[in-house]
């Protein structure tokens, strides 16, 4: 078999819900799905797919760590990491011929858009206190939060990991996602750590993935998931003025 250009890993967790018409979507040659320790069908649906590589873990790993093990049995010189809950509406060769033909690229992602058709901001600044103070205390917009960049493609400083390409041996060369962090802020972690090796990061519109936000159900705390993250990335002391910040316009809302 040839070896294949592109290699999608998929993370699965309690998807029954939307895994086939996600995996029905895909058209390339190696498509890799590891599945968290799934409760419900999400297995039962996956192993319809011939075409498809299931890898089983007897327990949660979590999101960095579960897309870590599911790229080393790629094969591909690029690698694709797509959430279950979405669907790719053409194939990702034109993704692949963008970052191929743009010097310095390290991760690429495409347009996503929400399941009443508006496009799902999914690029934003690498999230600093500095840049939360100026967007939710001085208002300068896209200081902080996810936004839409336009229409063509655009350099930015990170995409969301819920549709990111990267190359093979450069996402070996980075050690992987760090696996500190169970869920939440691994994406932004793996994208500084591209900007800082010099790579450029890159929303790439042409390309749409229809995103269904939160779709997965899981017995799982996730506002406390994603503070821990939070600590983890900014430090206990950072994750703490970040809260702060976010709690005054709340404030003055009600003044």
């Amino acid at each position: 078999m040839q070896t294949p250009k592109l290699s999608v890993i998929i993370v699965s967790y309690n998807s029954e819900a939307f895994i086939e018409k996600c995996l029905t979507s895909l058209q390339e040659d190696e498509i890799i799905v590891f599945d968290n320790a799934s409760s419900d069908r999400t297995i039962q649906i996956i192993k319809k797919f011939t075409n498809i590589k299931l890898i089983k873990s007897s327990e949660n790993l979590g999101f960095a760590k579960a897309n870590n093990k599911a790229a080393e049995e790629a094969k591909g010189e690029y690698l694709f990491f797509l959430n279950p809950d979405t669907e790719v509406e053409k194939p990702l060769d034109e993704l692949v011929n963008f970052y191929e033909n743009t010097p310095n690229a390290g991760i690429v992602g495409p347009k996503l858009v929400l399941e009443n058709g508006a496009i799902q901001p999914s690029a934003r600044k690498l999230p600093t206190i500095m840049g939360a103070f100026k967007e939710y205390i001085l208002g300068v917009k896209n200081a902080y939060s996810q936004y839409i960049p336009g229409g063509k493609p655009t350099e930015v400083e990170m995409v969301y990991g819920a549709a990111i390409l990267i190359k093979k041996d450069l996402f070996e060369r980075l050690g992987g996602f760090d696996e500190k962090f169970f869920l939440y802020y691994e994406d932004v972690d793996l994208c500084k750590r591209v900007k800082n090796l010099g790579k450029k990061i890159y929303y790439y519109p042409k390309v749409t993935i229809k995103h269904l936000v939160g779709a997965t159900k899981s017995g799982m705390d996730k506002n406390k998931l994603n503070m821990e993250s939070a600590v983890k990335y900014h430090g206990k002391l950072g994750a703490f003025i970040l809260q702060l910040i976010f709690l005054i316009p709340r404030l003055r809302r009600h003044l």
